[in-house]
């Protein structure tokens, strides 16, 4: 398409900026005014296994405040474009765990799953709740990380004053800024989508139950 240059550099960094800068933004703001079906500082956490840990850091509020304060700033910063770079490193290890969070019960439902114990939709619900959630958002991290990393090639260096280590260089090659960009197109815009469909409430908030069925 003529008018949608999909594959252009300039136009992937701002839709993933966008894309990432909405979820961000919703994200934060939902801890102190409810506008998403997602953990919040006013209720108590009611839910899965993995959301034990989430019910700590809930409890303790500052840790997961200071969570989400890195969210508000860091969507503001990808939607205005303003202090991105610095605020995708202050934030990495926000959307990390956000996307561990998510992993981990998707790989602790294999052994059930291959024992009879899960059933094949329940097992299919974990992946698509760790894929369009937290994969999705940490996806559009590394990409527009990749897509920066002239800014960050410098942290790569082994000693002050010294040289970035080789290696370090695949984190700005071609083949993986390529991947990367699909990655945040396709799982990046559909869950963004659906945050905002469930924001303005064209979405039901019920509609989580989809990655959530019955073992």
């Amino acid at each position: 398409m003529e008018g949608f240059k999909l594959n252009d550099r300039n136009f992937a960094i701002v839709a993933v900026r966008w894309l990432l800068g909405i979820q961000s933004l919703g994200s934060g703001i939902n801890w102190w005014f409810k506008i998403l079906p997602f953990p919040n500082m006013h209720e108590q956490i009611e839910g899965p296994v993995k959301h034990e840990i989430l019910r700590v850091l809930v409890e303790s509020n500052w840790m997961f405040s200071t969570a989400k304060v890195l969210e508000i700033l860091l969507g503001l910063a990808l939607i205005f474009n303003r202090h991105a770079v610095l605020m995708l490193v202050l934030s990495f290890p926000v959307i990390l765990m956000t996307f561990l969070l998510d992993l981990f019960p998707f790989l602790g439902n294999f052994g059930p799953f291959l024992a009879g114990d899960l059933s094949g939709a329940a097992f299919w619900a974990s992946f698509l709740d760790m894929l369009f959630f937290g994969a999705g958002v940490f996806v559009m991290q590394a990409y527009l990380m990749s897509e920066y990393f002239g800014d960050y090639r410098q942290m790569f260096t082994v000693k002050p004053g010294g040289e970035p280590a080789a290696w370090s260089s695949v984190f700005a090659s071609a083949p993986v800024r390529f991947t990367l960009r699909w990655l945040s197109y396709t799982v990046g815009a559909i869950s963004t989508l659906w945050v905002i469909g469930m924001i303005i409430g064209i979405i039901p908030w019920s509609s989580l139950a989809l990655l959530a069925p019955p073992r």
